[in-house]
């Protein structure tokens, strides 16, 4: 009689556990990705991209962390993403005040489907070096860089003392 009762007062407490769990998964919805991006004088922006994502739109909340704290800086939902198409959303960057993003993406617990993505992939876009082509600014890498102009320099000096422009000064001159 015994086992009774200790076999019915753990069917309830599990009854009672599995009760409260339920509600609170359901307010939240399933996980689908946590990703964390580190970020730097150089990062534009932090992205989170959605492929083939089915059901209705995923819900998304970014975190700014900076020395073990977190703080949400956005939230809202991606747009699904129809076959073989690719839905990107772009959240701004203070790299001063947070060292990393952290982004959360989860299913809409608000109705009954589930959703899903074949891929989410979360990353930052860093700012490019600017400059390029031939007439990049003195110090830069073009072709008309500092140490370009000292090496052209220094092979026209040189080819002036071994009498190599001597033919190009004589057609100059006369």
């Amino acid at each position: 009689m015994n086992i009774k009762k200790t076999g019915l007062a753990t069917l309830l407490v599990f009854a009672v556990l599995t009760s409260m769990a339920v509600p609170a998964a359901a307010q939240s919805g399933a996980e689908l990705a946590d990703r964390e991006v580190v970020v730097d004088d150089e990062t534009e922006s932090v992205y989170l991209e959605v492929t083939n994502s089915s059901g209705d739109a995923l819900n998304y909340t970014v975190y700014g962390l900076s020395d073990g704290l977190s703080t949400e800086v956005d939230s809202g939902t991606i747009s699904s993403a129809d076959a073989n198409d690719t839905v990107r959303q772009t959240f701004a960057v203070n790299a001063t005040e947070y060292d990393s993003y952290r982004v959360v993406v989860t299913e809409d617990a608000s109705d009954s489907d589930e959703e899903s993505a074949d891929d989410i992939e979360v990353g930052a876009t860093v700012n490019q070096a600017g400059g390029g082509g031939i007439f990049a600014g003195v110090g830069g890498s073009g072709l008309f860089s500092t140490q370009n102009i000292l090496i052209g320099g220094v092979v026209a000096v040189g080819a002036y003392a071994l009498g190599l422009l001597d033919p190009v000064k004589e057609a100059l001159e006369g």
